[in-house]
């Protein structure tokens, strides 16, 4: 008989725990913690899937928790409850927790239940993949495919390449990039939002949905939060890193990226770790629609 997948909801009010251990109780196990402290505790102690944190908590952020959660247990995925004013917030627990998905205060329920039904079908595939051993395949080097014009990011990247012995390949256009995906594995992408004039998001959505796991890194000036929490949840990015870019924090998300992309190696293919929304607008869904047609051969040479 397969265990029931473990839910912890961590918030400091009482009345929303109440509220989510009655709509969810059905289906998984629900834990319920109104202390973040005591919420790691449970994690060191007890196997959970799933912890779902509110941002806004007296002894410490939702952000920080996940942080903290992510090192005592890197399997369980984290999701995080953030009203509009703590946006910001989001992109903290991206970077330093690597959520899962954000889910926005008053949460929909609808949209709650589906988060977590997708996270559950991962945790449960995760709990039944056998532990595979470890070969030199495994430490091979990495394919960086480098969707950037600034001169200060190529440095960084071709250093990191240099020094890890990776491949590093780049195109100048949308179009190039297309080929590029199409012809050579890419392990990791490194992105800004333009690339030559042209909107970059509607790719990384795409490559989401046909490559769940090639990770991707984006470094921007662009400030619009609103648009970055998209990628999180529909392009399931794995760092977002403002330009000007500082060095030390970047080589730090670039060497993050490569050691996850090493442990998905161990893992069989079957097991994926991320599963990115469906694009909520409907420019958005035509456009990645189009581009999942033009990245044919790319989806071939997976599914081979």
């Amino acid at each position: 008989m397969t265990a029931p997948i473990r839910i912890l909801f961590v918030d400091d009010e009482e009345r929303i725990l109440r509220s989510l251990a009655m709509q969810f109780r059905r289906q998984y196990e629900v834990l319920t913690e109104s202390d973040p402290l005591r919420a790691l505790e449970r994690l060191r102690s007890e196997p959970v899937h799933i912890i779902v944190s509110d941002q806004r908590m007296p002894q410490m952020t939702g952000a920080e928790l996940l942080t903290q959660a992510r090192e005592i247990a890197p399997e369980t995925l984290r999701i995080l409850l953030t009203g509009y004013s703590d946006l910001d917030a989001a992109v903290e627990a991206l970077n330093s927790g690597g959520i899962f998905r954000y889910l926005t205060k008053p949460w929909d329920q609808q949209e709650m239940a589906f988060t977590l039904r997708q996270a559950a079908e991962i945790a449960a595939r995760q709990a039944q993949a056998p532990v595979l051993p470890t070969t030199s395949r495994l430490a091979a080097p990495l394919s960086v495919l480098l969707l950037d014009e600034d001169p200060d990011t190529l440095t960084a990247v071709g250093d990191f390449c240099v020094e890890g012995g990776h491949t590093l390949l780049r195109v100048r256009n949308l179009p190039e990039a297309l080929e590029m995906l199409n012809r050579e594995p890419v392990d990791l992408l490194v992105s800004d939002l333009k690339l030559s004039g042209e909107d970059v998001a509607p790719l990384l959505k795409t490559l989401a949905q046909a490559h769940p796991r090639l990770l991707s890194v984006v470094v921007t000036p662009f400030c619009d939060t609103q648009a970055l929490l998209k990628l999180i949840n529909e392009a399931q990015i794995f760092r977002y890193l403002p330009k000007p870019i500082r060095r030390g924090l970047f080589e730090k998300g670039l060497k993050a990226a490569a050691e996850q992309v090493l442990l998905w190696r161990a893992q069989p293919a079957q097991v994926v770790t991320r599963l990115a929304d469906q694009p909520q607008e409907d420019r958005d869904r035509e456009k990645v629609g189009s581009l999942m047609g033009m990245l044919g051969r790319l989806r071939e040479r997976l599914i081979a």
